[in-house]
């Protein structure tokens, strides 16, 4: 107990001293709060919380920008990927996250994605934002599931990031992170020690996907089954 009180106040501690020069740098120089900012504050989060990190296949990120898809079993899963994607990101995130201190605000004034995720017009014109600008970059992070599942099983995806993909015709990134569901799951404050896993998947093309709703529905298919392979081979395989 006392070890995971002190991880949160230690976690309050660097939110606010890494949000202040996150707010800096997004007024300044928005392209340096991710390796400044973000990523060091995800890695010192992990490293007082006793749990490592082991990434793989970060050759697969293609040069290009693209839609890198994740699934979600953790809170944790956010600090997993900031600390191991080695490039420049926004977050396709709900819109109740912008109102957290710090990490809400530096997250407005960088650049990420809020969206209410109902359907509603301002959903869609953040939708067609993302597709006007995610061309020339960055790259776009989102967990398609939408939120955080309570077995480590693939919940049914929304269909907002696929869209984004075949409108803007931009390769997908499917990414698996694992262990943050034994080390903090949902609906827990308990934060146990551990490692968390990050492997990144081939990239998937979508140039030769049939146009409009056939093409994005291909999409999720070729997505949730190159995810569930491997998270069969984690054993948190469908039933």
């Amino acid at each position: 107990m006392i070890r995971t009180i002190f991880c949160w106040i230690a976690f309050i501690v660097y939110t606010i001293f890494f949000g202040i020069i996150g707010l800096f740098l997004s007024v300044t120089s928005k392209n340096l709060v991710v390796p400044y900012a973000v990523r060091p504050w995800a890695r010192i989060n992990l490293k007082t919380g006793g749990i490592g990190l082991e990434v793989e296949g970060v050759e697969n990120l293609p040069d290009e920008p693209c839609i890198i898809m994740f699934n979600h079993q953790s809170a944790l899963d956010i600090l997993a990927y900031m600390a191991a994607l080695p490039i420049d990101w926004r977050a396709i995130m709900k819109k109740e996250v912008g109102q957290i201190p710090f990490i809400g605000w530096v997250a407005r004034l960088s650049g990420h994605y809020q969206v209410a995720r109902d359907g509603s017009r301002s959903d869609t014109k953040e939708v067609k934002k993302i597709v006007g600008k995610i061309r020339s970059g960055p790259t776009v992070v989102i967990a398609p599931e939408g939120t955080r599942s309570m077995d480590g099983k693939l919940l049914p995806f929304q269909k907002g990031g696929f869209l984004i993909a075949v409108l803007a015709k931009v390769p997908v990134v499917p990414m698996i992170i694992t262990g943050g569901l034994e080390i903090l799951s949902k609906g827990s404050a308990w934060i146990n020690t551990g490692t968390m896993k990050v492997k990144i998947l081939p990239a998937i093309y979508v140039d030769n996907l049939p146009k409009g709703r056939e093409g994005r529905e291909k999409l999720m298919q070729m997505v949730r089954e190159q995810m569930e392979e491997v998270l069969n081979e984690e054993g948190y395989g469908s039933d």
